[in-house]
């Protein structure tokens, strides 16, 4: 794409605005060259480092957007970043049961998969290449302390940590370090802590990603909009004003003042801008997306919400108040987390207070209180819906989870990913809760949809999890004939056909299921096809052949 191309792009913006940097961003991405060489040196070097800071820093736009492409460039062996929580959705039904937190991050950790392996060991044993060691990263990790899930969290980490020529970078919230650490022990990691930009790189992150796009803008505007950034004022009920000077810049507070600076550009002209745009302004409006978009998947009133978190976190001088849940509110923690992860509020060291995220947004949110009434809430997309109700299920809500999903699935701006995907996590809430009807109801639909795509991998793993509810609500010969036509969707699919042979050895065909694992058996211990071949041996004894 050429700069006019770009320049006369409606859509394309070389700010992220209130997102985090992708890995094919990073020739936008700026500011950070010291932060990326001594995290990719860790990475390279130390068996774990934990990468940690507060939300908004940009953790996860320095791990896709700096260190990733510098690995990849390097030859490194580097698998892509890793999630514990909101990856890739499959069917649950259509895999046995195991560690939720193992299944994402293989889902995360191979996007290509169909179905990917259930154990992080095998997994990470075919990883490893014989003269360089797996890169292996989990970003937002803070993802495995929310819900009631610490058994299955410690299972997870032991996995990791056990796993052999493995090098390994967590990112973290600094309120979970600790935690984490803990159940980390005995390793001793290699830590870095990501703070905010200095002023001279916050005015490189405004200048440099305009390289390719035939605009500029004048140095004296990037450093005044950096003085801007850095100067938090507050005023007090009676009107007096004060100032402090803080000593970096939010990374997502300047990505939200570019992004509007670069919405609001005139049609022509090399220069972008000739004066600073006005950051209150730009904060009022991602503030407003942010709490609208969390009061409509909490169904809560946008313009309520606003006043009482200005109310509640901003004290009558203006200077910002920590609070606890429950103090007098009838706000429900996982509400306060998610202002938190839109970089709302941040939590306090034990992860048990919230405060407003930085002074710089003091002002922009008691202003934004006072006229939220007249405004109108944004558009909440069906994306938006969607990751609502997988943030419900990680806190174990799964009734919130489940509305969500079916107005993501429902809404009138039809977006037929979107609308597959929430289907699917439909299916998964019903499975889960022994609704098998609704499970395959919901299923049936997704699998309608990918039909449409001519996605034959995908419509296989949905017939699979039909399949496999069939068998659940006694229909053996439905079921199994699915199955089968989910292999001959995916016939080179080893997981695939290791759920044939399991389900024809519960249908009581051991000679149905030997045939169909043979091909697919290997000499690993942990391997699901070795596995099911000895309890299928051991259950059946002469009669398997």
């Amino acid at each position: 794409m050429s700069a006019d191309d770009l320049t006369a792009s409606d859509t394309w913006c070389p700010f992220p605005g209130m997102r985090p940097f992708r890995v094919d961003e990073d020739l936008l991405f700026a500011g950070r060259a010291n932060e990326t060489t001594a995290v990719t040196d860790l990475w390279r070097t130390e068996r774990l480092t934990i990468l940690h800071g507060p939300p908004g820093v940009g953790k996860t736009s320095l791990l896709q957007a700096g260190v990733m492409p510098r690995l990849d460039r390097g030859g490194a062996n580097v698998l892509p970043v890793g999630r514990v929580a909101r990856g890739p959705i499959v069917p649950d039904a259509a895999l046995p049961a195991g560690n939720p937190f193992t299944r994402t991050l293989l889902r995360t950790l191979a996007p290509g998969a169909s179905l990917p392996a259930t154990a992080v060991g095998r997994f990470l044993r075919d990883a490893v290449r014989r003269s360089a060691p797996a890169l292996v990263a989990i970003d937002q990790a803070e993802d495995l302390f929310r819900g009631e899930r610490a058994d299955e969290r410690r299972e997870f980490l032991a996995a990791l940590a056990a796993a052999p020529d493995v090098h390994l970078l967590i990112s973290v919230r600094d309120d979970r370090v600790d935690a984490l650490l803990a159940e980390l022990h005995p390793l001793v990691p290699a830590r870095f802590q990501l703070e905010g930009l200095s002023p001279a790189a916050a005015s490189d992150a405004i200048r440099r990603p305009l390289d390719r796009t035939g605009r500029t803008i004048p140095a004296a505007v990037a450093d005044a909009m950096v003085e801007d950034l850095t100067t938090a004022r507050f005023v007090d009920e009676a009107g007096a004003r004060t100032h402090r000077r803080l000593p970096a810049v939010s990374p997502w507070q300047l990505q939200a003042v570019c992004a509007r600076m670069w919405r609001n550009r005139p049609a022509a002209g090399r220069s972008l801008v000739d004066s600073p745009p006005d950051a209150d302004d730009a904060l009022e409006e991602a503030l407003w997306a942010a709490v609208s978009a969390v009061a409509a998947t909490f169904d809560r009133d946008a313009a309520r919400l606003c006043a009482w978190i200005a109310r509640t976190f901003v004290s009558p001088d203006g200077t910002p108040r920590t609070v606890a849940p429950g103090d007098g509110a009838d706000v429900p923690h996982t509400l306060l987390d998610a202002l938190t992860d839109r970089w709302v509020l941040r939590t306090s060291g034990d992860a048990r207070h919230y405060t407003p995220h930085g002074d710089r947004i003091l002002r922009p949110l008691v202003r934004l209180a006072r006229r939220a009434d007249d405004l109108d809430p944004p558009f909440v997309a069906p994306a938006e819906r969607l990751r609502a109700a997988l943030d419900a299920l990680a806190d174990g809500d799964p009734e919130r989870a489940e509305h969500q999903a079916r107005q993501a699935a429902e809404s009138p701006a039809r977006d037929v990913g979107v609308e597959i995907d929430a289907h699917t996590v439909l299916g998964n809430i019903a499975f889960a809760q022994g609704d098998l009807a609704q499970a395959q109801d919901a299923y049936q639909r997704a699998v309608m949809l990918l039909e449409t795509r001519r996605d034959q991998a995908a419509v296989g793993v949905m017939l699979a999890a039909i399949g496999r509810v069939s068998l659940r609500r006694g229909d053996s010969a439905g079921g199994l004939s699915l199955l089968r036509s989910a292999v001959a969707r995916m016939p080179a699919d080893r997981t695939m056909k290791t759920e044939l042979a399991r389900a024809l050895a519960d249908a009581g065909d051991p000679a149905a299921a030997a045939a169909m694992l043979g091909p697919v058996m290997t000499a690993a211990e942990d391997d699901d096809a070795r596995i099911l071949h000895g309890r299928i041996r051991a259950e059946f004894g002469e009669r398997f052949p």
